[in-house]
């Protein structure tokens, strides 16, 4: 008859961990993957910031062959020091949006001995005669904005205060 060895727990605890030892890393990398792919394929968009119906600032513009209006829109009625996503529209006499081309939008803030400057690069949108843009001006106060444009409706510039909180 054979002869039973006595089992000790130790043997027991070993070979209970050992393929938990061989399956955890597995498990691990596993999860990893199907996180990275949940995010890969829910991918959202950036958050849609609010914009205000009411521009905070309106501005006539000469183009080539007509007097066009630029409507500047932010989050609430107004630039902020910080994360401003800006909606710029260029409207013609008869009230029509206005594709202007290549749109640049700039603040200056003034200060003794020194000028501070924000610049956000002008997009289009789906719409013609609509751009947006992003600005960080980075201190509260009356900065001095330019905004231009080149394209089919000519070349022109518009300088004007904005007040920013």
């Amino acid at each position: 008859m054979p002869e039973k060895t006595p089992t000790t727990k130790k043997g027991l605890r070993a070979r209970f961990l050992l393929p938990l030892l061989y399956a955890l890393p597995v498990v691990f990398v596993l999860g990893l993957c199907g996180y990275m792919a949940y995010g890969r394929l829910s991918h959202q968009g950036p958050p849609v910031r609010k914009i205000s119906a009411a521009p905070f600032a309106t501005v006539k513009i000469q183009g080539l062959d007509e007097r066009l209006e630029a409507q500047l829109f932010a989050q609430g009625n107004a630039l902020r020091a910080a994360g401003n996503d800006l909606f710029i529209e260029f409207r013609g006499e008869k009230g029509k949006l206005a594709d202007v081309g290549e749109v640049s939008f700039m603040l200056a803030l003034r200060m003794p001995n020194s000028v501070m400057h924000s610049i956000g690069k002008v997009m289009r949108t789906a719409t013609p005669g609509q751009y947006r843009t992003t600005l960080d001006p980075g201190l509260a106060g009356e900065w001095t904005a330019t905004l231009s444009f080149s394209g089919p409706r000519g070349k022109a510039e518009a300088v004007f205060s904005v007040q920013v909180l």
